[in-house]
């Protein structure tokens, strides 16, 4: 991980616009260039710096609001899931789960928060739930970050657990357990639902913006890909549309130095220990051959 305030300098010298001597146009352009390539390469892998673990409600299969894709799946016995299409799907696999509906009702939502820049309190017009919603996450306003509850005081009060990486809004719309959260359902190999317990997922997350000079940019090394990409973009926009592409062979050269700092990825996926033996049994020999070669 390294600060950010290292690629605007280093990227503004580039365009030969240190940072500080110039408008507050051409800062904000350099944030938001920042922040794209930042989700860009974030999107890109599977980082071992974005991921969290976290155990399911029963019954219930919410995933945290911050999920971007689930990795490992597995249930209070330490046996894995297999991921398959939607409901209904046969599997070769015993266990699978898939996306359900997301959530489509917010556990509260309104128009009246208040939340200073750089800050962790939150405060509103009684527009938050009547009971705890601690660990819950909350989106807040066009800000790009999911942001997890740390405290809940009152319908009015709360406190989040990272600063929120923004400038001071007011009257500004939130999202409880915002709409499109991901949810989870599980079946059997013939398709048919069912209830595990203890179900605990490895995910991959969406990082929080990046809003200080001193905020970390949560991505493994020196980060140079970030780097790389965020200079693309300001050539791009400048007009020099050559000059960014003729980049690409350097970010895909600092790609695979932010992979080659990653820790070898454990191959988790269902074995043949848990296929459904009479599903398996009617795979013809060819067919079986190319599911192996596949």
């Amino acid at each position: 991980m390294i600060p950010a305030g290292i690629f605007l300098e280093e990227n503004s010298d580039q365009m030969n616009k240190p940072v500080g001597t110039d408008t507050d146009a051409w800062n904000k352009l350099i944030w938001g260039k920042l922040n794209e390539a930042c989700r860009f390469v974030a999107d890109s892998f599977l980082w071992s710096t974005l991921q969290n673990t976290v155990t399911l409600a029963d019954s219930v299969y919410i995933l945290p609001s911050d999920c971007r894709l689930p990795i490992v799946v597995m249930d209070d016995n330490k046996q894995i899931y297999n991921r398959v299409g939607g409901k209904h799907r046969q599997s070769k696999f015993n266990l699978n789960w898939y996306f359900d509906n997301p959530v489509a009702t917010p556990l509260a939502e309104g128009t009246t928060l208040t939340v200073g820049e750089y800050s962790t309190a939150l405060t509103s017009t009684a527009e938050f739930p009547a009971t705890t919603c601690a660990n819950e996450y909350i989106r807040i306003g066009a800000n790009s970050g999911i942001y997890k509850i740390e405290t809940w005081t009152s319908t009015s009060a709360m406190t989040l657990f990272d600063h929120f990486r923004g400038d001071s809004l007011s009257d500004a719309i939130f999202q409880i357990r915002p709409r499109g959260t991901p949810v989870m359902a599980f079946s059997d190999a013939t398709g048919e639902v069912i209830t595990p317990t203890g179900v605990e997922v490895t995910y991959a997350r969406q990082p929080l913006p990046l809003y200080r000079e001193e905020d970390l940019i949560e991505l493994p090394g020196s980060c140079p890909a970030v780097s790389v990409k965020m200079l693309q973009k300001l050539l791009a926009l400048s007009g020099f549309n050559q000059a960014g592409d003729r980049k690409e062979s350097d970010y895909i050269a600092a790609m695979s130095i932010m992979k080659a700092s990653e820790p070898d990825e454990e191959n988790i996926q269902p074995t043949s220990l848990f296929q459904n033996q009479n599903n398996s049994r009617n795979i013809g020999y060819i067919r079986g051959l190319s599911e192996l070669n596949s």
